[in-house]
């Protein structure tokens, strides 16, 4: 893989064909994923992966938890587009942190350091993904229904994020973004 490359063509994809990918695909980029940088080596990451029943189940609980949230005039982000890609990916990885809840000297620096390990494995599953020619859709509009997604699935550990994966359908252009230039400073 040509990291340059696969970091300049890399997208947020919403739309998806409607074929599988197989487990076989999943388990080497999960694989890929666990190489990412983990401070202090600690590993917070913990996946689930939806397919099928399960991936549409997790739609339907955001689905309902949104129609809730519209009901009371709360906000709900992009949890629709959101929606949408979860029910078009073939797959959908939940991402925990396994000790922020468990932990009993749990502080802030560790929240700080296993937040941004998850990152790095999220962005390394991403970029593989990337690699092996798939779609991917970080998404974030899960916490608006996180303690039911939990419930469901009985965990008690930290929900961070989802990733939707599938073959895209979209080649969407590049967004703007603001020149590292503008948002660095640089001394000597």
């Amino acid at each position: 893989m040509d990291i340059k490359q696969a970091i300049l063509n890399r997208r947020s994809i919403r739309s998806y064909q409607s074929r599988l990918i197989p487990r076989k695909l999943i388990e080497e980029l999960l694989e890929f994923t666990i190489k990412a940088p983990s401070g202090k080596n600690r590993q917070p990451w913990r996946f689930v992966v939806l397919e099928e029943q399960n991936k549409d189940m997790l739609a339907t609980i955001m689905a309902e938890k949104i129609d809730s949230r519209q009901q009371q005039d709360l906000d709900i982000g992009s949890s629709k587009i959101s929606i949408n890609a979860i029910n078009q990916a073939s797959v959908v990885i939940l991402v925990f942190n396994a000790f922020s809840k468990f932990e009993k000297d749990y502080n802030h620096y560790r929240l700080l350091t296993d937040t941004q390990s998850i990152g790095a494995a999220i962005q390394t599953m991403i970029l593989a993904a990337e690699d092996f020619n798939l779609g991917t859709l970080w998404i974030c509009d899960i916490f608006y229904s996180e303690r039911e997604i939990c419930s469901w699935l009985h965990r008690d550990d930290e929900l961070i994020a989802a990733v939707a994966i599938g073959y895209p359908n979209q080649s969407p252009s590049s967004r703007p973004r603001t020149s590292w230039t503008e948002i660095t400073e640089w001394l000597r």
